[in-house]
């Protein structure tokens, strides 16, 4: 008996040392870069961006399909919980983009999925058309171009349910820093989806 309480005591032990210290995101709560840390979205406010959505005019057409990645180890060394997706772009009939096929790949987790991240905002930049109120939360995104490594953007979204239609508004726009020939695909500029 008294080998049963030993071993029970040193599991508790161990199992108290593996607790995660959860920091909701968007807290501003300090994270120290750790395994022990689990930035996590706590109000599940990812899960409103899941699915598949699409933007459509006479001669654009943008399809992304979004889902949340729980629990992954960022290069940071701590847990976060990620917004993920994969997009397809199309200008004048002929496909420019398409990893939609990536979404599902087991291969396949957070950063490296060409839509990715998570950061809670309340403000957009000052070339983003913003129809949202200072409290909503909005959420920051990378946008990687597949075959560019140094083409890359941002992808701002805003959940709106207008009258039952889900929508997302977004503001798209290019970030790519290391020379002038390199950028996204998508011309900067606001987009609204609708959900498929």
């Amino acid at each position: 008996m008294k080998h049963i309480t030993i071993i029970i005591a040193i599991i508790t032990v161990f199992s108290c040392k593996a607790q995660s210290i959860i920091v909701p995101i968007g807290s501003g709560g300090s994270i120290e870069h750790n395994p022990n840390y689990y930035k996590k979205d706590v109000n599940n406010e990812f899960n409103k961006f899941e699915g598949t959505w699409k933007y459509q005019n006479a001669t654009t057409e943008i399809t992304i399909i979004l889902k949340k990645e729980e629990h992954y180890l960022s290069p940071s060394n701590y847990y976060k919980d990620l917004l993920v997706g994969e997009y397809q772009y199309i200008e004048n009939g002929i496909e420019k983009v398409n990893t939609l096929s990536d979404i599902n790949n087991p291969a396949i987790s957070g950063y490296q999925h060409k839509i990715s991240g998570g950061v809670f905002k309340h403000q957009l930049p000052s070339f983003c058309i913003d129809n949202s109120n200072i409290a909503e939360i909005k959420i920051w995104l990378h946008i990687d171009h597949p075959t560019d490594e140094f083409a890359e953007g941002r992808i701002i979204l805003r959940y709106v349910n207008d009258n039952g239609i889900e929508k997302i508004e977004s503001c798209i726009y290019d970030k790519s820093t290391l020379s002038d020939n390199n950028k996204l695909d998508i011309p900067d500029g606001s987009y609204t989806f609708v959900k498929q």
